[in-house]
């Protein structure tokens, strides 16, 4: 009876739930977002500020441009381009601080901020002097341009005046709340008293003038209030607003989609909670790590309006934006390897990529060809870089007629990496090498590369031609076959659903974006903002082609041979 008794007010349980977003300037008076004004001025040049500790890169952390305080790069070129700010009159001010006085290469950092592409590693590797300086030299030759500038450990202020800058922005995540109010007292009640859980987080955005010294402080909140009780009717979840949301996608990642649309102007609703979830990788905040492990890196895009695709060892990223961004990790062969001994790696994979990937997209548009092209020894053992112009005679559009692409590659242990990314080429102007370079060198800052490196198998030296001291054939044999079973067993591994072999790269993306002339319908991709193309491949369990039991020779030697029954 007492069962039943809890089943009933089990099934009158009443939740209600709603979003909490509120603003405040100076510590003032908490306003609701829809009433408060913008805080980017229109006028004059936006520099918006990303102050870096110096060797704050670590292999523990998520990415070396990314902690806990300071708002992601990626954070930082979404309100640039959303706003149509970027190019015109916004930068970008990276602000590397913390260099020891001592630090030998600071001529060297400094030398960086012109001409980003990879001639600046072949400087590097003629210097002479430490190792692991010119480990770190390399990590930050890969994010420094122009608007990067550097503090040594004498230079405590970091608010320097900053040529041709009207107005300064930094943006802060400041602080967490959560709690549950009421969770004893709801349980020793029945829920006759009810409980309040709340989550709250705090982003900051600091704006300063030129030539004032003191900045207007602007505090952002969002959050989200939930009461349960088990008094009342149920309410069968009408007025519950807060989506659930799992490990995938935080409701942290939620405030900062929430925080950018809040700077933008869009004092609408809250947006719904997005579920960014792969087939194959993972998503944590806005790192994607792959599912073999080969590779993760800061997603490139915009992720409220983006279209991924991945699989075991490759990703693509799309927003209408920025373009299509792609990583691929390719395991080469025995012949690649070989030719690398033989030819060298540079021949070996400008031959990978000309019969891979260049011949593959003539086949469909002739006219298409390398513009520009280069290796750089220095760079990961062997960077190999080029301009792709593919020529698209039937567009209808002549701004659309000729699509732009970068490539970058590399071999690490027995993998080939390859980085993609799309240019814009609305004037269908030639766009120059430097610029395509620094586009690519952007990406390779925000990605971390792993190889899963197989050792060869020990050869058994007992066993010649010539010598087979005290072993019978039959136990040759079986120790052959033992060695057959465990090389197919190998290969069944390495055959999983999703993964590259054959040493094949992967253009679905490149000409479903040639193809939809840079701009994809929406019944193909939907790219509506949060909506995300269904995989059905995540519903389909994999086919099984064919059965095998996985039953070693050497425990089983009586049954295979009837022979040996009588010894």
């Amino acid at each position: 009876m007492k069962f039943y008794f809890f089943l009933f007010l089990f099934l009158y349980q009443c939740q209600i739930s709603w979003y909490h977003t509120r603003v405040s300037k100076d510590k003032g008076h908490e306003i609701p977002i829809s009433e408060s004004e913008s805080v980017f001025a229109r006028n004059g040049v936006s520099c918006f500020i990303s102050s870096i500790p110096f060797q704050m890169e670590s292999e523990n952390s998520q990415t070396y441009l990314a902690s806990e305080k300071q708002i992601d790069f990626q954070f930082i070129e979404n309100i640039r381009t959303n706003l149509k700010l970027k190019n015109t009159n916004s930068r970008h001010i990276k602000q590397i601080y913390g260099i020891p006085n001592s630090w030998p290469y600071l001529k060297e950092l400094e030398s960086f901020r012109s001409n980003k592409t990879f001639e600046r590693f072949k400087r590097i590797e003629n210097l002479n002097g430490n190792p692991t300086d010119k480990k770190t030299l390399s990590k930050y030759a890969e994010i420094v341009d122009a608007d990067t500038f550097f503090y040594t450990n004498d230079q405590t202020y970091l608010d320097h005046e900053i040529e041709n800058c009207d107005t300064y922005y930094q943006l802060n995540y400041a602080k967490k709340e959560i709690d549950d109010i009421n969770s004893l007292l709801f349980v020793f009640t029945l829920g006759v008293i009810p409980a309040l859980q709340y989550e709250n987080h705090y982003f900051v955005v600091s704006k300063r003038k030129s030539l004032e010294p003191n900045p207007e402080i602007t505090t952002y909140k969002f959050g989200f209030r939930k009461v349960i009780s088990w008094l009342f009717l149920p309410t069968f979840n009408l007025f519950n607003e807060v989506i659930p949301y799992n490990q995938d996608y935080r409701f942290f990642d939620h405030s900062k989609d929430q925080f950018l649309d809040s700077l933008e102007n869009k004092y609408s609703n809250p947006l719904p909670i997005k579920y960014l979830n792969p087939v194959y990788g993972d998503i944590r905040g806005d790192i994607y790590r792959s599912d073999s492990g080969l590779f993760e890196t800061m997603i490139p895009v915009d992720v409220r309006f983006a279209v991924l695709r991945d699989g075991k060892e490759k990703v693509s990223f799309y927003d209408p934006v920025r373009g299509l961004y792609k990583i691929q990790a390719i395991k080469v062969d025995e012949k690649i390897e070989a030719d690398v001994v033989s030819n060298g790696l540079e021949f070996t994979l400008k031959s990978f990529i000309k019969t891979k990937l260049v011949d593959k997209i003539q086949r469909q548009f002739p006219q298409s060809n390398i513009k520009h092209e280069s290796f750089t020894p220095e760079y990961r053992n062997g960077t190999y870089t080029f301009l792709l112009e593919i020529d698209k005679p039937e567009s209808a559009y002549e701004s659309a007629k000729k699509e732009l692409f970068i490539f970058s590659c590399f071999k690490l242990e027995d993998r080939i990496f390859i980085l993609s990314k799309s240019l814009p080429n609305v004037s269908n102007e030639p766009i120059s090498q430097q610029l395509a370079e620094s586009e690519i060198l952007s990406f390779y800052a925000i990605t971390k590369f792993r190889a899963k490196y197989k050792e060869p198998k020990p050869i058994n030296l007992e066993v010649s031609m010539n010598d087979a001291k005290g072993k019978s054939l039959t136990d040759v044999e079986d120790e052959n076959d033992e060695e057959e079973e465990d090389d197919e067993e190998d290969d069944e591994e390495e055959e999983l659903p999703g993964s590259i072999t054959s040493s094949e790269i992967d253009l679905n993306g490149l000409f479903a974006l040639l193809k939809a002339r840079t701009h994809i319908p929406k019944g193909k991709l939907d790219i509506k903002p949060g909506r995300f193309k269904f995989n059905q491949a995540r519903m389909r369990s994999p086919k099984i082609t064919r059965s095998k039991f996985n039953i070693k020779p050497g425990r089983s030697k009586n049954f295979s041979r009837p022979a040996k029954w009588r010894k």
